[in-house]
């Protein structure tokens, strides 16, 4: 009875709710491009969210609106607006997943640790979080209930002693998880899920048990199969698998080789090892725990070697559960400044974010006019031709950093989508001519620097035609061509 009521809280059938508002809550600040507290539309979000959009209005990724990550984080964001079109549904849908993934986080700290110590250190994320989260709708957000939910199965499995079979079940969802992952970011499928399925292979070969071991590969080809099949042979059936192929696997392996060695992000590379090396040292401590690094040492040597180069803070998303165990271990041993310690510097880490939430704030006002007018401008095409007008060079504005002026979310805040298919202006230097506005001579073309010295720019100046732009109270002037030769003068006279 002492122990109920000293755990009362956590007893109550009502506890899983807490996630539910403290997701909410926290998404509310910082999930900057979906929160509808702020104007701002974010980079990669509009990007993922244009997508979507087009998706709904009968567009197809890759072969029409082209992004380098897998095509599952456009269809989150394309079910995301069909539930509640604009930002909510989104917002709504990344609250559920944060809230099942803390929730799993919980239940995983719990196989080693009493509840309240476990819901401290699933509170103590919210440090890391806030730096990893950067823009929100980042494409490691939609994988965390599948990540979590594999950390908490396998290691509860482990932590049920030795000599207990695999279930194939489980290993059947983590093949499942290993293709939802592969089909948003082919390199956190094989750190997150590949070093899992890879720990249950070793403790099995481990303890002779090679029969179960051959079932729960078999089991986790079958759930691979399950989500990749059907994806492929959709892709295949509309024409244009060879595209999503290039967009998730091809393109990345050319956009990973644009940073040198020397440029990869350190800081990232020190936290990983940081965290999980310190994990992996703590879990060998205790003959029943350290059984974990059967899995830990695959997902810190997967993690160094696919992290990637580039210092997008976001690809530590899926480290998270791993982060909340450190801080379990930490406790656990006596180790409490250390978590203060790692607590501090993630807490400092968040400099960049804070000034993030600040500028949105400062300067929401302006963010709002730039979307007032080029509402304006697109709602001068036909409606008809609204989801073709070009997208000559519209990405962001301005040179003060952190970066809020999204020009690329004009799109999606007008409910429209660009007309061409590699609509990011710096994607175009990978692709032939093809996709320059010469070879497509649009009717309309959306600019923000037509006098830049280059093809594109030269053939926009040449025949084009200015038919409108943003007045002297917005904070940038955007320019709407119409084709010299074309019925767009007509349309607007």
């Amino acid at each position: 009875m002492d122990a109920m009521k000293k755990y009362g809280f956590f007893e109550n059938r009502f506890f899983p709710a807490v996630f539910l508002l403290l997701s909410f809550a926290f998404l509310l600040v910082f999930s900057f491009s979906t929160s509808p507290l702020y104007a701002y539309t974010g980079f990669d979000s509009a990007t993922f969210r244009t997508i979507g959009l087009g998706i709904l209005q009968g567009k197809l990724p890759y072969a029409d609106l082209f992004d380098h990550k897998g095509p599952l984080a456009f269809y989150f964001n394309a079910a995301g607006i069909g539930i509640i079109p604009g930002d909510w549904g989104i917002f709504l849908m990344q609250v559920l997943f944060m809230a099942v993934s803390a929730y799993l986080i919980y239940r995983t700290d719990c196989l080693f640790t009493d509840r309240k110590t476990a819901f401290v250190c699933v509170l103590l994320l919210f440090f890391p979080f806030v730096d990893f989260i950067v823009e929100g709708n980042q494409c490691e957000e939609w994988m965390m209930p599948f990540v979590t939910l594999s950390v908490y199965l396998v290691l509860s499995w482990m932590m049920r002693g030795e000599g207990l079979p695999h279930s194939p079940w489980c290993s059947l969802f983590y093949g499942i998880s290993f293709s939802v992952l592969f089909f948003i970011r082919p390199n956190d499928a094989v750190m997150s899920i590949g070093s899992i399925m890879l720990g249950v292979f070793l403790v099995l070969m481990a303890r002779k048990m090679y029969g179960n071991a051959a079932l729960n590969v078999l089991a986790f080809l079958a759930g691979c199969a399950a989500v990749a099949c059907p994806i492929m042979l959709y892709f295949s059936s509309m024409g244009i698998l060879d595209d999503m192929l290039f967009g998730t696997v091809f393109y990345n392996i050319r956009y990973a080789d644009e940073i040198p060695f020397l440029s990869m992000s350190w800081g990232i590379i020190a936290v990983c090892a940081i965290i999980v090396g310190g994990l992996i040292w703590l879990a060998a401590r205790d003959r029943k725990t350290a059984v974990m690094n059967y899995v830990l040492i695959p997902y810190l040597v997967l993690t160094l070697v696919f992290i990637g180069k580039r210092d997008y803070w976001h690809y530590l998303i899926p480290m998270l559960p791993y982060v909340s165990l450190f801080f379990v271990f930490c406790l656990r041993y006596r180790l409490r400044p250390v978590v203060i310690a790692i607590s501090v510097l993630f807490f400092s880490g968040s400099y960049y974010q804070d000034r993030m939430l600040v500028r949105n704030i400062l300067v929401n006002k302006e963010i709002k006019e730039i979307y007032v007018q080029t509402d304006r401008l697109f709602s001068l095409v036909p409606e008809e031709e609204r989801n073709s007008v070009w997208n000559h060079d519209m990405f962001s504005f301005g040179e003060s950093h952190p970066r809020v002026f999204s020009l690329v979310g004009a799109y999606f805040h007008a409910g429209v989508t660009p007309g061409n298919r590699v609509f990011i202006p710096f994607h175009r230097v990978n692709f032939g001519e093809e996709e320059t506005l010469a070879a497509n001579a649009p009717e309309w073309v959306m600019a923000l620097n037509p006098d830049a010295d280059d093809p594109d720019s030269r053939y926009l100046r040449e025949n084009y035609t200015l038919a409108a732009s943003t007045d002297d109270s917005c904070p940038c002037r955007i320019g709407l061509y119409g084709r010299s030769d074309g019925t767009s003068e007509e349309t607007l006279r």
